[in-house]
């Protein structure tokens, strides 16, 4: 089973096939695919499966059906969900302390979850020094990246 990434919402439209895409350059999937993890983008979409928690324009009402529904639809315990931002771990009521992983039982579902700041350029958290250094350890440590050689 893939790593899921849940990200906010797709300002670019609504088909779910482009959640967290890496096109167009700059944008949220592509900075999370190039600058976050280092991979290229055939290397990310073939790794991820990727969701928003909203179509276009957020919704905390939206977001947090959405991932009541992300949680009921699969019960494995080792799959691992990394959640991009402060509004997403809101929807999942997961604490929001970037670059951490651990795993929670939510719902009645034992998770193993990621927490990373937004990749959107407005973040703040990825102009901190080794910012996408410890992101990078994180995601190998919870078996999302390979170890680099």
């Amino acid at each position: 089973m893939k790593p899921l990434l849940v990200g906010e919402a797709n300002p670019y439209g609504g088909d779910p096939d482009y959640a967290l895409y890496p096109h167009p350059r700059g944008c949220a999937g592509h900075r999370l695919c190039e600058r976050v993890m280092g991979l290229t983008d055939r290397e990310y979409l073939d790794r991820f499966d990727r969701v928003n928690l909203c179509p276009t324009e957020w919704s905390m009402k939206v977001a947090r059906s959405e991932a009541e529904r992300i949680v009921r639809r699969q019960d494995v315990c080792d799959f691992i969900t990394v959640l991009l931002g402060a509004r997403v771990c809101a929807a999942f009521m997961v604490p929001f302390e970037p670059f951490q992983s651990r795993v929670m039982e939510i719902v009645d579902v034992r998770r193993r979850w990621v927490v990373l700041p937004h990749p959107s350029g407005l973040s703040r958290a990825w102009n901190a020094p080794g910012a996408y250094d410890r992101a990078r350890a994180v995601l190998r440590e919870a078996g999302v990246l390979p170890c680099s050689s």
